[in-house]
């Protein structure tokens, strides 16, 4: 059983890289190709008409009658699942949805677009006519501030003050018989309703308004395959929606994954007939995990699990022991949210430290929650100075996942550690590593590093470095274990995504230190370990049943396996046979039907 969970989830690993790696050939795969050298074979000119519909959910799209769209399916690659950006912010998936970048580079984060960087990556109509000023591109939207701040390098930009019917009937008017290759129409009515009843089809109206839209779908459908010149064009149809909406979902349909996020729920169709049916459903999203834990808090809680002062030397392991830390966390929202839901500055949530963050003369470890993701950080020992810190993966909120440190020294003298998220290694802030590319490798140590202190082994919250209401922590933990010894690559990778470990670990008997921190109830966490050092819990707490999932993919990977906002661009672009230039650092993908 767990060869086999692992097997699955390094192949979850090895598509995505595999796409990242093979952006080129998919690319290559999905565009109509270059006109025939033949003469006796026409070359029908690549068009695109492109929908989009503010505030549909791709959930209750689904589940409406859609008739129009769901005609379409048969020939189209297609999700009810797909992912906007979890901010809310309508102009920042607009801004995806035309620029083919993510907010970390067009820099439209507000709905005012103050600081964008849409100079430095601006729309692909501007990069279209860069290409090729003779393809002739309209939009037509219903909302004044799409025309005005995303339409740049259109021939034709119009906007009609809210109304959606006005909107159509210009488009299919001007699809009639119009030669430009892009045409656009961006609608609001789904998401006015939404706003004055709820984003449910349990809401009438807002039924009501999708199915609206998907009439006005089947209307532009129409006009294109109306077209006089229709058999000498190839049409590729788009039809998505920027984001969806507030909704509480039933218990029982919450996974508490990004995909149960319904403002960030989309639904993309895809559309030429050419195309044979192309389901992307949700991806793995990882193992069940049931159990009880405490709700670690900051300030004014400052919850803790702490050992006792006389079990401190058993956690001890001088400039020359190897020795490994593992955990579960699960991050719930931060104090402060404006920076993103679980957004976090330096806090430690596990360590053995007298207090967390830099510092001379204070020696110690601390798993330490950092922006979206988290660091290992040490100190002590000759010519340390302050501390070292190395940076993990970012690991999605409000799932378990698994964080595991191993610190080695070798043949050569020094010490190395190795930082794995989910069994998946990985340095952000090293040998030229980023959050963005992290850099697959382990760090040496410079120096002769002794970690060793009075302190005691402590879960929880730590005094020491914490950046105000971002360092305010909220966080559940389990399965807590540190071993006397360097786990191996292999091992770490294949019972990371475990939720529990028995005696069949290949190095169960290498355990100092195991709790399962799950005890339900009172103020006492006990250890497994040979020296049973049990924690005892400090400060404001409560025990809180879980069933949850562990080792669920991050936002970004999950991006990679459904179709997401920023991918777009990048189909339309390659529909029109225009090369993808490095400069233009587009973050979508190329979807091809299968």
């Amino acid at each position: 059983m767990k060869n086999f969970k692992f097997q699955s989830y390094i192949g979850a690993s090895l598509f995505v890289a595999t796409f990242a790696t093979s952006c080129k050939s998919d690319f290559d795969k999905v565009t109509p190709g270059a006109p025939p050298v033949s003469t006796n074979v026409d070359y029908k000119v690549p068009k695109v008409l492109y929908i989009i519909a503010d505030g549909a959910r791709g959930t209750s799209v689904r589940d409406a009658e859609s008739i129009n769209i769901k005609s379409l399916i048969g020939n189209s690659i297609y999700t009810w699942t797909g992912l906007a950006d979890t901010t809310k912010t309508d102009a920042t998936n607009w801004a995806d949805m035309v620029t083919g970048v993510k907010k970390e580079k067009h820099g439209v984060i507000s709905e005012d677009f103050v600081g964008n960087k849409l100079t430095l990556y601006p729309s692909i109509f501007t990069r279209i006519k860069a290409t090729n000023p003779k393809l002739r591109i309209a939009s037509f939207a219903s909302s004044e501030v799409f025309k005005t701040k995303l339409t740049g390098g259109t021939d034709i930009s119009e906007s009609f003050a809210g109304n959606d019917d006005a909107t159509k009937t210009r488009m299919v008017e001007f699809l009639k018989t119009d030669t430009a290759a892009l045409v656009l129409g961006q609608f609001t009515g789904v998401q006015t309703a939404g706003k004055a009843s709820g984003f449910d089809n349990s809401f009438a109206p807002y039924k009501a308004a999708i199915n609206a839209f998907d009439a006005k779908v089947g209307e532009l459908v129409a006009a294109v395959k109306a077209r006089p010149t229709y058999a000498k064009e190839n049409w590729l149809v788009i039809i998505t929606s920027n984001r969806g909406g507030k909704f509480t979902l039933p218990a029982n349909l919450d996974d508490k994954t990004v995909f149960s996020n319904t403002n960030a729920n989309v639904f993309t169709v895809i559309y030429n007939p050419s195309f044979k049916p192309t389901f992307v459903g949700k991806p793995f999203l990882g193992n069940s995990f049931a159990g009880s834990a405490v709700r670690y808090k900051g300030d004014p809680e400052r919850t803790a699990g702490i050992t006792a002062a006389d079990k401190s030397g058993n956690f001890n392991f001088g400039s020359n022991t190897n020795f490994s830390v593992s955990v579960k966390v699960k991050k719930g929202y931060t104090k402060n949210r404006s920076r993103g839901d679980y957004f976090y500055q330096w806090p430690s949530i596990l360590g053995k430290r007298a207090n967390s963050g830099w510092g001379e003369g204070n020696p110690g470890w601390d798993f330490s929650l950092f922006y979206n993701g988290w660091r290992f950080f040490a100190s002590g020992g000759p010519n340390w100075g302050g501390g070292t810190e190395i940076g993990g993966l970012d690991f999605s909120g409000d799932t378990w996942h698994d964080l595991t440190v191993v610190i080695e020294k070798k043949a050569d003298g020094f010490k190395y550690v190795r930082v794995y998220t989910d069994g998946v290694l990985g340095t952000t802030n090293r040998n030229g590593g980023s959050s963005a590319t992290p850099s697959a490798t382990e760090v040496r140590l410079d120096g002769q590093p002794n970690f060793d202190n009075n302190a005691p082994v402590r879960v929880g919250y730590s005094p020491g470095e914490i950046d105000g209401d971002f360092g305010n922590i909220n966080i559940s933990l389990a399965e807590l274990k540190i071993w006397k010894v360097a786990l191996p690559d292999a091992v770490v990778k294949q019972y990371a995504c475990d939720p529990t470990m028995d005696s069949s670990h290949p190095y169960y008997d290498f355990l100092v230190g195991y709790w399962h921190l799950n005890e339900g109830s009172g103020s006492s966490m006990k250890d497994l370990g040979p020296f049973e050092a049990n924690m005892t819990l400090q400060g404001t707490y409560a025990w809180e049943s879980f069933t949850d999932l562990l080792c669920s993919p991050t936002v970004t990977a999950l991006g990679n396996l459904v179709p997401k906002n920023s991918d777009l661009p990048a189909q339309i672009i390659s529909w029109f046979n225009i090369p993808r230039q490095e400069s233009w650092a587009l973050d979508g993908k190329v979807w091809i039907s299968n």
